[in-house]
């Protein structure tokens, strides 16, 4: 080839690169141009090659479906493309919240259902008020339940069902007939009163008099047949009551009965077997009535809370006899409170009693530091609670003392109960001399 026709065959090789060069930028704008008018979500038309796609490409078109690709078509649109499912960690943590919640939701329910149906089940945090009700010939026990809960006399009809049906009681074992029922009563005692037909409660009225131990009133409620003494007390001793009273009685560990002191004397109607939650409101709730904004006022002028009046109150209840000797002792007391260092110690002998007679011979185990916070003898001022449950003039006299021309700091009295006051110790030791002859003697400074 010489020299002219080689020069011809590279200036064709060159025409033919550059129209090849040209017709890929052809073909590279018609396929952007194609790009940019395809709308989103809209899978384009691609010719499939003949006979197919080789093997492995599970049928996909080359470059749509790809990970590539999706993301692509994600970044296009600023988020997630159309109908994209929730990812699954996320459901699974929406389908375990709402698993926690119905559980706390049950849980809660369930709680609050055990808690009403305790109370209803011993007639516990009830009012005491009596209801009638009449229970036809034939009525089974959901019957019953159901005209029981309608009339007030039970919260949980479906709690005193299970009741009736654990302890195994047929609906033929309902004795119709008109009861007197009380919203306090438990479970155990509606259910002795329908299988027995007991249509109407045995009641009996009794007196207490002042000067009684919380022991003593108890030990004749369960003589009478009321309720029993071991029973009222723990109750009384566990219990907290809604009374202002009760919420201001200090928490000593070294005090026997928190509410010795607080059971009034007084004369009260009791039905034979009753609640003993009942039977301690109506004691309770006698004493909060007593409790004037008189003596309460008087006590704020006396400088007394209501605990320290009434345990100041039992021991001169069970000194002296008539409120003028109790004015007369409580001069002595207050003379001795106000002293000082002169007389640290009340000295009264029925502390003494209080603790040989009511506190040893309960306890199983020796508590001397008990002992000795309500024996006068030893603890300065006042005692670690009321020894007795004082009446009115005993908590009267408290807060009113006799006012003497010379103040005393001694009395005794003799077994006639004749009382000798004196204001120094060489007389009342002559005092005690002469009650001495007359029998056994008391008051203070005798031991």
């Amino acid at each position: 080839m010489n020299n002219d026709e080689y020069m011809e065959a590279e200036q064709r090789e060159r025409r033919r690169q550059a129209e090849a060069a040209q017709r890929r930028r052809q073909l590279l704008e018609e396929q952007q141009s194609a790009g940019a008018q395809r709308r989103p979500g809209v899978r384009p038309p691609v010719n499939r090659p003949p006979g197919g796609y080789p093997a492995g490409a599970a049928g996909r078109q080359p470059g749509y479906g790809s990970r590539s690709s999706r993301q692509e078509q994600t970044d296009s649109l600023g988020g997630n493309p159309p109908g994209r499912r929730r990812p699954r960690s996320q459901n699974r943590w929406f389908s375990a919240l709402l698993m926690v919640a119905a559980a706390l939701g049950a849980c809660i329910f369930l709680s609050i259902f055990v808690l009403q149906s305790a109370s209803d089940l011993f007639g516990l945090n009830q009012p005491d008020e009596d209801i009638p009700v009449t229970v036809p010939e034939g009525s089974t026990v959901a019957e019953v339940s159901g005209l029981l809960r309608e009339a007030g006399v039970v919260d949980q009809p479906l709690t005193f069902r299970l009741y009736f049906g654990f302890n195994d009681v047929k609906d033929e074992e309902m004795q119709p007939g008109s009861y007197i029922f009380n919203s306090n009563m438990s479970y155990e005692e509606l259910m002795i009163a329908l299988r027995a037909g007991r249509t109407s409660k045995e009641e009996k009225r009794l007196t207490f008099t002042e000067g009684m131990t919380l022991l003593e009133i108890a030990t004749q409620l369960e003589e009478e047949g009321i309720c029993g003494a071991d029973e009222l007390m723990g109750y009384l001793d566990a219990e907290d009551f809604a009374y202002e009273f009760y919420g201001a009685i200090d928490d000593n560990p070294l005090r026997y009965h928190k509410l010795e002191g607080y059971i009034f004397p007084d004369t009260y109607d009791f039905y034979m077997g009753e609640n003993v939650d009942s039977v301690a409101r109506k004691f309770l709730r006698n004493m909060n009535e007593k409790l004037t904004p008189d003596l309460l006022s008087r006590m704020q002028n006396m400088n007394m809370s209501i605990d320290e009046t009434l345990t100041l109150a039992s021991i001169i209840q069970k000194e002296a006899g008539n409120p003028d000797d109790m004015r007369l002792v409580s001069s002595v007391f207050h003379n001795r409170l106000d002293s000082g260092e002169s007389f640290p110690n009340l000295e009264s002998d029925v502390t003494i009693l209080y603790v040989e007679s009511d506190i040893k011979p309960r306890e199983t185990l020796t508590n001397q530091a008990m002992y000795d916070s309500y024996n006068t003898y030893v603890c300065e001022g006042l005692p670690a609670g009321p020894i007795s449950n004082p009446g009115i003039n005993a908590i009267t006299a408290a807060l009113y003392p006799e006012q003497t021309d010379i103040p005393y700091y001694f009395f005794v009295t003799d077994a006639e109960m004749e009382f000798y006051y004196a204001a120094t110790a060489q007389q009342h030791y002559d005092n005690i001399e002469t009650a001495a002859q007359i029998g056994e003697y008391h008051g203070t400074g005798t031991q």
